[in-house]
């Protein structure tokens, strides 16, 4: 059995005159992403292995998840303005010997990948996290495959 973890990452600073790849995070990012992160904590979930976009609000967000979780962190310019196509690629590449692997990245990429994966109709707020588990291989993911059994997000009560 497999789990992917899909984080958006944390609300952005959208006022700031920066290139779209060096967008910090705002105020309600910076307070979102480390309540999320203890959440997913006490949820008990350690990944086998974690990638982010290098974007710098990605970066970001996926740091203070990865010091919470006690996770080495990779940064990966193909996560960036990446489509979902692409994704799905990357994920079936996973080596099996990985049953836990979470993604930083954006949207609308991460909610056509929970489509994907569990036929669902999903919408990820910024600081989104889900998961799903699949029964097969990495390489044998496909539409509709996954179950969701985590997803939270900052406004959820």
């Amino acid at each position: 059995m497999h789990t992917l973890t899909l984080l958006r990452h944390a609300k952005s600073d959208q006022s700031v005159h920066v290139s779209d790849k060096d967008r910090p995070l705002n105020e309600r990012g910076f307070y979102d992403a480390p309540i999320m992160a203890k959440r997913l904590q006490e949820h008990g979930f350690v990944p086998d292995k974690m990638i982010s976009s290098y974007a710098l609000r990605a970066e970001t967000t996926a740091q203070v998840f990865a010091g919470a979780l006690g996770s080495e962190l990779i940064l990966d310019k193909a996560l960036y303005n990446v489509d979902e196509a692409s994704v799905i690629d990357m994920i079936r590449t996973t080596d099996e010997e990985i049953q836990d692997l979470m993604l930083v990245g954006h949207n609308p990429t991460w909610e056509l990948l929970a489509e994907y994966f569990t036929a669902s109709d999903i919408s990820m707020p910024t600081c989104a996290v889900i998961q799903i588990t699949f029964e097969s291989t990495w390489q044998d993911l496909g539409k509709g495959s996954g179950k969701i059994i985590y997803f939270d997000y900052p406004k959820k009560v």
